[in-house]
């Protein structure tokens, strides 16, 4: 399996929306969070980190099928790239 960042954007979404869509991306294994060194971090808005067995197509499919009905009145914008090595400044979770 492959680590992956995922970039989604979606468009007039609410509170309880980004819920349901961070829920949905779980599912996937996606996570608004990542382990560094000195414990979980939080990721940027937006922003999801998991492994997965799908390869970055295949993925970026499933991530856009679940946050479409979430984005009105444009498609969201979804990004992913397989990831095999990090560095960030990012808070704790």
């Amino acid at each position: 399996m492959a680590n992956y960042m995922v970039r989604v954007e979606i468009f007039k979404a609410d509170g309880e929306e980004y819920a349901d869509l961070h829920k949905a991306l779980e599912s996937l294994g996606l996570k608004r969070t990542v382990q560094g060194d000195n414990g979980v971090l939080r990721m940027p808005p937006g922003t999801y980190y998991g492994a997965s067995s799908l390869g970055t197509y295949e993925l970026r499919e499933k991530v856009k099928t679940i946050a479409a009905p979430f984005s009105y009145p444009a498609d969201p914008s979804v990004f992913v790239s397989e990831s095999s090595d990090w560095s960030g400044w990012l808070r704790l979770a």
